[in-house]
């Protein structure tokens, strides 16, 4: 979020920008009829950011009122009507204190008849002048190819005094579309990997123990160095979960002095090949095969603030107890302090989750806490007590916290997901209780369910939690969908209706269509959407762009049907005689073609994370299953 604080009262003029003669307090004429007097002025020895920022505030004043605004330094002359971009040698920035903007922190504000921008050292000044086409022009960035920008060929400001710092240290949206390099700047978004126009602070990202210490390499040769259960060590490699590859099946004997020497030496070399670095995770497996030997077990339960049975928690049907930390903590406390000019990163996650009693994370320690259990119809102060629980009481221990969170089904990309109105009371939920960074994980496929206006709404959340929601998706959607907006609210406020949230039944990421035929996909809510979509369809039927849109949103509820369909019906299906495949009905072959044309026509990619391509799917569609 950002935090906005107001130094003086701030006359915010939207409609001066619109009414032109008729706004209030006119004490900067930017452009009057198409021209203007002012000029950009950057500091001599100008710095990358500070170049781009002066160049994007040219080009989009010129989009919005034809004027050609002048880029120049701040040693070619002083005039009364500047535009000063960072930090340029002029009395009107000397006099202002940056010293609260951090690193991504933004100024905007007039003086006389100066306009201001600063921001700080990273990309605080790029930020300002994306806040001001938006805050004050009324621009608006909805995904990489759709946006808005006013055109106004008189633009008049009332003064401005505004500072404004991020709350949240570090903000992903792990959809494809956020990492176009405008999109990601416009929104002030990060990307842990280096994508689109962040570069990244972090060396490894997580469940990295098999990085740091390969089985591969010790396996044979070191058994005691890993997870001792159920009578033996478990040093060896499983298949992946997609069958592409192998991992480990265990993790690391956490007590063992020379695993940790190990550890700490490995790290060492990948932070001698990215000195730059700052976060260094040292994480968990994707696993919950935890060590269970007598040292391991005894740090575990010195700190485990619960018995057992009373923190059960379940993933894909297994269910674990998640006090694991003690011996977790202990460890990466000893790693972070042999690298105190380094962030050292860990999961609390599955059997990690819970914070430990009597033992707090070292103060270059971050925690990245995982909701993956976590119920989707309902937010998860009240949906999930249990990690409400979890996050207070980490809370209490640091305020260096990442939460995960999870805006997706993994394995039904394409799925009607109604968990919009969790997003909001979410994002607050982790501002109130210390958390300092966010990644927030969606569909990093081409498409999906949604994936443009949640991507969106995510975008504006992480920057501010406090936001008025409704509008922003009441602006979206007119702009992605024009007149078949409202068709697409009514779609989506009746999904939501009967998501059943607060009632005890659980939406889960791992879940599909089949499991919500008595929720918000019964039959008669399906032949509702369908009406919903023809009258959505009809409604832009003149506007191809927007028609295929609205055909992309109809999607899920194709995907539903077909799901739905071939749960419950594809027994009754003729095989034919290659004995491989069923002759499907007419109708769901024809509905079939036809979401296959389309997902291919807007290239969706894949209709399962990491896997199944729409030809794969309908290749597979009809074929016989093993229960046949």
């Amino acid at each position: 979020m950002y935090a906005k604080v107001t130094l003086t009262a701030v006359i915010y003029l939207l409609v001066a920008v619109y009414s032109g003669p008729l706004s209030l307090a006119q004490d900067l004429n930017l452009v009057e009829k198409g021209n203007s007097e002012y000029q950009i002025v950057l500091p001599e020895d100008a710095a990358v950011q500070e170049i781009q920022a002066a160049m994007v505030l040219q080009d989009y004043l010129q989009r919005i009122s034809d004027a050609i605004i002048p880029v120049n330094h701040d040693d070619e002359g002083i005039s009364d009507l500047e535009i000063l971009i960072g930090n340029v040698n002029r009395p009107e920035v000397k006099g202002i204190s940056l010293e609260d903007l951090g690193p991504e922190g933004h100024y905007i504000g007039t003086r006389g008849k100066k306009l201001i921008i600063l921001g700080g050292p990273e990309k605080g000044v790029i930020y300002g002048v994306y806040a001001f086409l938006e805050n004050y022009l009324g621009c608006r960035k909805y995904t990489s190819e759709v946006d808005h920008i006013p055109r106004q060929s008189t633009i008049h400001l009332g003064q401005i005094d505004e500072l404004e710092v991020p709350v949240f240290s570090f903000r992903e949206v792990f959809y494809q579309d956020v990492y176009d390099p405008e999109f990601m700047d416009w929104h002030r978004l990060h990307s842990f990997s280096g994508k689109g126009s962040s570069p990244t602070a972090w060396g490894y990202w997580v469940h990295t123990f098999h990085q740091l210490l390969d089985p591969k390499e010790y396996g044979e040769s070191n058994p005691e160095y890993f997870s001792y259960y159920e009578g033996k060590r478990h040093a060896g490699l499983v298949a992946s979960w997609d069958g592409k590859s192998e991992q480990p099946e265990a993790q690391l004997c956490l007590t063992n002095p020379e695993v940790l020497e190990i550890v700490c030496e490995n790290l060492q070399k990948a932070i001698d090949q990215n000195p730059g670095a700052k976060y260094w995770s040292v994480s968990q497996n994707d696993n919950v095969n935890y060590c269970r030997c007598e040292h391991c077990a005894a740090l575990d339960a010195q700190h485990a603030a619960f018995s057992p049975e009373e923190k059960l928690y379940e993933t894909h049907g297994s269910e674990y107890p998640a006090l694991g930390m003690g011996s977790m903590l202990t460890f990466v406390n000893k790693v972070a302090e042999r690298f105190p000019d380094k962030i050292i990163s860990t999961l609390a996650y599955q059997y990690t989750r819970v914070p430990p009693k009597d033992l707090v994370p070292a103060d270059n320690v971050n925690i990245m806490l995982c909701s993956i259990e976590s119920t989707r119809n309902e937010p998860l102060e009240s949906g999930d007590p249990a990690f409400s629980e979890d996050l207070k009481g980490w809370g209490k221990l640091t305020d260096n916290i990442l939460v995960w969170d999870y805006n997706i089904q993994f394995s039904n990309l394409l799925s009607p997901f109604p968990n919009l109105r969790t997003l909001q009371p979410n994002i607050r939920f982790l501002k109130e209780n210390r958390v300092s960074a966010v990644f927030s994980q969606g569909n990093i496929q081409s498409g999906g369910e949604f994936a443009a206006l949640r991507a969106y709404l995510l975008t504006k959340l992480v920057n501010d939690p406090e936001i008025d929601l409704e509008k922003e998706m009441t602006e979206f959607l007119l702009a992605y969908y024009g007149q078949a907006a409202g068709h697409i609210r009514a779609y989506i406020n009746l999904m939501h209706e009967h998501n059943q949230g607060g009632t005890g039944r659980k939406l889960s990421i791992f879940g599909g269509p089949s499991q919500e035929q008595e929720s918000y996909l019964t039959p008669d809510l399906i032949v509702a959407y369908n009406g919903i979509f023809d009258k959505a369809e009809w409604a832009v039927k003149d506007n191809p762009e927007q028609l295929e849109r609205v055909r992309s949103a109809r999607l899920p509820v194709s995907y539903a049907m077909l799901e739905i369909e071939k749960e419950n019906e594809a027994e009754q299906w003729e095989i034919l005689d290659s004995g491989a495949k069923r002759k499907l009905p007419d109708e769901i072959s024809e509905l079939l073609y036809s979401f296959i044309y389309h997902c291919i026509r807007t290239d969706v990619s894949r209709l399962s994370e990491w896997h199944t391509p729409p030809k794969e799917y309908l290749e597979k569609y009809s074929m016989v299953s093993s229960k046949d």
